[in-house]
């Protein structure tokens, strides 16, 4: 066994005799870590974490730390992941530590425990071996890990609870320096969401587009097909970087999306036209085209599903308009195995047999709105009325309430006999995609649109900012449906209602505003294209 041994200068003197005695000890090797007098006073994290990392990165196969109590070291060392180090200040401690809890990193505290005791409680924590043949031991050790991956690594554990991780945003820089490549791989991300502001910022700000759109325009392209040139390019990069997440999850994951021009969002035959046409242009299986779930785009959604074309569908805020998307994919889907479409478009490459779809559900500005409206009561009313107090209440509580009830609702779709029919041929569920996870309100917790909607079958796709964010100090736990958070989203309603808001009309001002935002962002976009096309044409 190989052993490494370290302490800050209150465990010196102890260390000092355990290295000494544990000499004699058959098939040892120890290594001394430090620190190497009893003054200067040093600090114990340190020497804890340099031997918790030697047991972790195999250097050695189990570690002992002395401090002056223990209890510092054991702190520091446990921070480390893969390490469980405990206090023993007695022989049985040290056995059952290793025999049932396959402690790795024994803490020993030189001025609460006497020398020889310490000396016996080190060697019967070498001797002792854990106890894997009892299935009892390795679940509840599997339970420490997991909860220490939970701590340790959000991102990971996100996938473990069923929640796929996608970023929403895309440049061209991304795929030409490998930051895509990194997020797959480092951060687990496993899909890429764009839209027309998105490309707004990149396009034009990015000197990466400069040399490609200078040479369309001088091709004779207007602005808008530089855009749709440029853009396709980028969607087709990232679903390539993205394609060994597509092979390794069977087709479940490794999509980008493509959304389509903001002009088609109420013209229902148009948005069928350039679906398919931009699906046909991108060529790839692990693309998804955006439709916008407008009256007029729910019809599309079928048609498009039903010609095999996976979608994602955008610009959802409200619960019954999510039942209406849901119900148009299942037919849509309906379709597509019945075999009597007149069009089938759907990719050689796929690796499953129907065509998938998320549906974007929007969350933070739905408190956006709604917090600005309690707002405006709240000014109205004037202090010392109660009703301030029950307005100020909901502040914050409508986005998250309303994703949990859309939630709610994809439960009861995706089951059934009509369900699993389709099902059994291959068909997947429609996950729920939280759109808009960044957090706008300060005062709020910066992952909370994120911490709060986790769930099996669920998508988060965040900005890089809430990436991080969550990456650094997510809290993982399964909150989207629990008993008791689907009974606190139906009360916030309740509570909503009662106090004069609305949702219905703030989710349908929600998606008008988001249409026209996009809209806004394509023209702003197509104009700064077409000003370089313009001075390309008179240089």
């Amino acid at each position: 066994m190989r052993l490494a041994i370290a302490s800050d200068h209150a465990g010196y003197e102890l260390k000092t005799l355990l290295l000494n005695r544990l000499a004699a000890e058959p098939d040892l090797t120890v290594v001394d870590l430090g620190t190497n007098a009893s003054s200067p006073p040093v600090d114990y994290p340190d020497y804890a974490r340099a031997a918790a990392e030697a047991v972790v990165r195999g250097d050695v196969d189990r570690a002992i730390v002395v401090c002056g109590s223990g209890a510092g070291a054991c702190m520091a060392a446990g921070k480390v992941p893969g390490a469980r180090a405990f206090f023993a200040g007695d022989t049985y401690t040290a056995h059952q530590g290793v025999e049932h809890d396959d402690g790795n990193v024994l803490c020993l505290g030189e001025r609460v425990t006497g020398p020889e005791l310490a000396v016996e409680i080190a060697r019967v924590y070498l001797r002792a071996q854990f106890s894997d043949q009892e299935e009892r031991h390795r679940r509840r050790v599997a339970k420490i890990a997991a909860i220490e991956a939970e701590s340790n690594f959000p991102l990971e554990a996100l996938s473990r609870q069923g929640q796929s991780v996608w970023v929403d945003t895309i440049a061209r820089s991304m795929l030409t320096s490998g930051q895509l490549q990194r997020l797959a791989w480092d951060d687990r991300v496993v899909g890429v969401t764009s839209n027309p502001t998105i490309f707004e910022k990149a396009m034009g700000h990015e000197p990466e587009y400069e040399a490609p759109a200078r040479a369309l325009a001088q091709q004779g392209k207007s602005a808008e097909d530089i855009y749709w040139a440029l853009a396709i390019e980028d969607i087709q990069g990232a679903a390539d970087v993205m394609r060994p997440v597509y092979t390794m999850t069977g087709g479940r994951d490794g999509f980008i999306s493509l959304e389509c021009a903001p002009a088609v969002a109420y013209d229902t035959q148009a948005t069928i036209d350039m679906t398919a046409d931009l699906w046909r242009r991108l060529d790839r299986p692990n693309v998804m085209i955006k439709i916008p779930a407008t009256p007029e785009g729910v019809p599309a959604i079928e048609a498009s599903i039903a010609a095999g074309i996976n979608v994602n569908v955008t610009l959802m805020f409200s619960v019954e308009l999510y039942e209406q998307v849901a119900r148009a994919y299942v037919a849509g889907l309906e379709r597509f195995f019945s075999g009597r479409e007149s069009r089938t478009l759907r990719q050689s490459a796929s690796l499953q047999p129907a065509p998938l779809s998320v549906a974007s559900f929007f969350v933070s500005r739905v408190d956006t709105l709604v917090d600005k409206q309690l707002g405006d009561k709240i000014s109205a009313t004037g202090s010392g009325n109660g009703d301030v107090s029950r307005y100020e209440s909901l502040l914050g509580r409508a986005a998250i309430a309303n994703a949990r009830l859309a939630y709610a609702s994809f439960l009861k779709i995706f089951d059934g006999p009509a369900w699993q029919a389709l099902a059994s041929q291959g068909a997947q569920v429609q996950r729920p995609l939280w759109a808009s996870t960044s957090t706008k309100n300060p005062r709020y917790r910066d992952v909370r649109y994120v911490e709060e909607l986790i769930g099996p079958h669920t998508v988060n796709t965040m900005p890089l900012e809430t990436l991080s964010a969550f990456k650094d100090h997510g809290r993982v736990a399964r909150t989207v449906d629990t008993p008791a958070t689907q009974a606190d989203a139906q009360a916030v309603f309740r509570d909503l209602a009662a106090a004069g808001i609305d949702m219905d009309a703030v989710t349908l001002q929600l998606q008008k505003d988001g249409v026209r935002l996009f809209a806004e962002s394509f023209d702003k976009l197509i104009a700064t294209l077409e000003g370089r096309r313009q001075a390309l044409a008179h240089a």
